[in-house]
């Protein structure tokens, strides 16, 4: 999930700044969404959908979706922070 959001960010040529500033949110939150760290509220997915053409049906998919196994390869920094 997290993933395709990167990857879309960067087939629309942008930086997590310039996407950021244009969604009106800090480019720490934005980095934070696209590395699975924070979901966005209904409203900030809005927001970012708009700037990176996401159709309205595919929102959930790219912002709520549970991410597929090993996508990422490996463990969420949540999961390793309760590890510790």
């Amino acid at each position: 999930m997290r993933v395709t959001l990167a990857r879309i960010r960067e087939s629309a040529n942008l930086t997590q700044a310039q996407l950021s500033r244009s969604a009106q949110i800090s480019q720490g939150y934005y980095s934070d969404i696209e590395g699975g760290v924070r979901c966005p509220s209904p409203r900030v997915a809005l927001r970012i959908a708009r700037v990176l053409g996401i159709k309205d049906q595919d929102i959930y998919d790219v912002f709520y979706a549970p991410q597929a196994s090993g996508a990422r390869g490996g463990a969420s920094p949540r999961q390793k922070e309760a590890a510790v």
